[in-house]
């Protein structure tokens, strides 16, 4: 009867025994470590637990879920860049001087591409068309030098019912002197007088007023006096004369045509250097870039077993 008695009693006490040692383990399970040199810090919680009722037994523990939830052993690693501010004043400099060089200071490529690429553009547009107007001015000047005669003119004039046409000699070896003889008929005459030879305007307006038509050695019908005639020299066009006039508007328009890549480029000079001082503000502003690791020990509620759990974070202030 002693050594039955005994067995169920000693069985209790060990239960007894190690319900305590549980109970106190969890009561105690808070640990903190920190390394100072590392920079990492561990931290361990309480784990909050409830029971049931009285008749549940203390081995079945239950995970409170009324209260926040709580990291076991967590650690934080964060590591913060910053970058250093950039000039706003420098920028804009860079860009008046060569657009896009504010943008590529200010670290934005892509505008600073586009910036330059105008510029290349406008600068292109200008060579390509002044260089075609240049070569289009050789070829009207040089079929005028061929085909436009100062004394076929001064005959012309010299022939025709003019005021003041008497002192022109069209044989005159000086070809200066002739023209001081023709200025004084057209000065009474008409609204213009001929420019100096192979200048500008000699060039233009001898493809552009009617009495100059006179002076082409190649024309399909001569200019008349009479104003019943088709080819009355004021209201006539002779196709020679009308073709001349069309080239050298052809190069005046390549001219206009290459002024247009100056002013594209002034704009873009302007546009660029107030566009660098935006993305510097822009740039300083995006400095602080901030990325985290955490490591945290989470409890299952089915298994009771703490495991580590990775996380990451990246923070960017503008």
């Amino acid at each position: 009867m002693k050594i039955t008695f005994l067995k169920p009693a000693l069985f209790l006490a060990i239960v007894f025994c190690s319900g305590i040692l549980y109970s106190q383990n969890i009561t105690d399970s808070k640990l903190k470590l920190s390394e100072s040199r590392s920079g990492l810090i561990m931290d361990d919680k309480i784990l909050t637990t409830e029971s049931a009722s009285n008749t549940v037994p203390q081995r079945n523990l239950l995970l409170n879920t009324s209260a926040p939830e709580k990291d076991f052993s967590s650690f934080d690693i964060n590591y913060q860049q910053q970058k250093k501010k950039k000039s706003i004043g420098l920028g804009i400099l860079l860009s008046a001087l060569l657009p896009g060089a504010g943008e590529f200071y200010g670290e934005n490529y892509l505008k600073a591409g586009i910036f330059f690429a105008v510029e290349l553009l406008a600068w292109g547009t200008y060579f390509y068309f002044d260089g075609k107007g240049n070569s289009k001015t050789d070829e009207y000047q040089a079929y005028a030098d061929a085909n436009w005669d100062v004394r076929t003119y001064a005959r012309w004039l010299k022939d025709g019912p003019f005021r003041d046409n008497g002192q022109i000699n069209p044989d005159e070896p000086d070809k200066n002197v002739l023209r001081e003889q023709i200025m004084a008929c057209e000065r009474v005459n008409f609204s213009h007088t001929m420019p100096e030879y192979n200048s500008q305007q000699y060039y233009e307006l001898i493809g552009k007023y009617q009495n100059f038509q006179a002076g082409w050695k190649n024309l399909n019908h001569a200019p008349t006096y009479d104003p019943g005639s088709p080819y009355y020299f004021e209201t006539y066009h002779d196709p020679v004369f009308t073709a001349y006039a069309q080239e050298r508007q052809k190069a005046n328009d390549f001219y206009d045509y290459a002024k247009i890549g100056p002013i594209t480029a002034i704009v873009n000079h302007i546009l660029s250097a107030a566009d660098a001082a935006w993305v510097i503000s822009t740039f300083n502003q995006k400095l602080k870039v901030q990325t985290g690791f955490r490591m945290q020990n989470r409890v299952s509620p089915y298994t009771y077993e703490i495991k580590q759990i990775p996380t990451f974070n990246l923070s960017v202030n503008f």
